[in-house]
């Protein structure tokens, strides 16, 4: 009966240890939270890239945009996670959402995104766009404006976003609700953000 004890309580004992030593060095909280552990306690450096990115998007089926890729270098990626239009102009038309994802491991990570992350603190840290955006459109440019900003809220990054078209290019009648063109987006200033321990 003692040995059929020991059995039943040595499994246990060295998944307990495996688990404490998974804790201590630092793997659960990893895999847990992802990249925003390895941004914990460690210096934030960035520094904007000076390239432009460009993408096009096509109007007519805004559902087969989603996973088209902005900026790709073999670790980094920025891509397309959806493309929607709102009802009137009044709340923006046509919208775009990027999703950054970069990589990150016990004592460093690193993302480009769109978005400069910066640490103001031990526990805070704060978020700005850093991304700029332009439309090209039936032979006319216009400057697109920020319609979404997160911060770390992806285990592997973050999320940023567009209004494609003023509200002035909607009320001057040069696009409307119900287009089914390509429309040619430039994208700007992304940030490589990296964190070392």
């Amino acid at each position: 009966m003692h040995n059929k004890t020991k059995c039943i309580y040595i499994p246990f004992l060295i998944l307990g240890t495996l688990l404490a030593v998974l804790w201590s060095t630092g793997w659960i909280g990893l895999w847990i939270k992802g990249i925003v552990y390895s941004t914990e306690n460690a210096k934030w450096s960035g520094h904007i890239l000076n390239e432009d990115y460009s993408i096009a998007i096509d109007l007519a089926n805004l559902q087969n945009n989603i996973g088209k890729e902005l900026y790709n270098d073999g670790t980094h990626k920025i891509y397309v996670s959806n493309v929607d239009k709102s009802g009137d102009i009044n709340t923006g038309g046509y919208r775009i959402m990027f999703r950054s994802v970069g990589e990150y491991s016990l004592n460093e990570a690193s993302l480009i995104s769109g978005i400069h992350h910066a640490k103001l603190d031990v526990d805070s840290f704060t978020y700005e766009m850093s991304a700029k955006m332009a439309a090209e459109y039936k032979g006319h440019s216009f400057d697109s404006s920020v319609y979404g900003i997160g911060g770390l809220n992806y285990r592997n990054g973050d999320a940023f976003g567009f209004y494609i078209f003023p509200t002035s290019a909607y009320e001057a009648e040069e696009v409307t609700l119900n287009e089914s063109g390509i429309v040619h987006l430039t994208v700007t200033n992304l940030c490589k953000n990296t964190w070392r321990k």
